[in-house]
């Protein structure tokens, strides 16, 4: 675990995540999956920088950017927040996810009042189904069909972490590292 880290994403980090963003590995899974032009990625990046209640960083394996993890509408007076998250780099070491996992659940809750984070899963992603329960998430429910790809319907899985649930299953969790 010492050998990863979290960090702020700064604008040198863009082109690498820009093209981490139009990835087919990464747009198959997110809710737009349409190829993200430069300027748009540069405007996203610059109401980023000026969002309080948004946190976006870069995963590091020592020294070498591995993905990004993302919070938004961090909700302080609900104490809610979204987050979103993904592996760029391919060749990742083995265990990455859930380190990463690890340590953006550990930051959240430590530098925010946050008693929840949400989650939205596409059903096509049984992987990220399955990450979400290894971390400790629950489903929430079921939006039948919310998102529409060329002639696909796909639901959407909202699931949800408590803090007190954390703190338990990050025990777990890192035992098994």
């Amino acid at each position: 675990m010492n050998d990863f880290q979290l960090r702020r994403m700064e604008k040198a980090d863009l082109p690498l995540v820009w093209q981490w963003r139009n990835a087919e590995h990464i747009r198959t899974h997110m809710y737009n999956n349409q190829i993200i032009p430069w300027e748009e990625h540069l405007a996203w990046f610059e109401r980023e920088q000026s969002n309080p209640s948004s946190a976006s960083k870069i995963f590091i394996h020592q020294g070498r950017p591995l993905g990004v993890v993302r919070f938004t509408g961090i909700d302080q007076e609900n104490e809610t927040c979204k987050w979103g998250f993904y592996i760029g780099d391919k060749d990742a070491p083995k265990g990455s996810g859930t380190i990463m996992g690890i340590l953006a659940l550990d930051f959240i809750f430590e530098t925010f009042p946050i008693r929840k984070v949400c989650a939205e899963v596409l059903d096509t992603n049984q992987v990220s189904l399955r990450y979400h329960e290894k971390l400790g998430f629950k489903q929430e429910g079921r939006l039948l069909q919310q998102l529409k790809r060329e002639k696909l319907l796909i639901d959407v899985i909202p699931m949800g972490l408590f803090r007190y649930e954390w703190i338990n299953q990050r025990k777990i969790l890192a035992g098994r590292l």
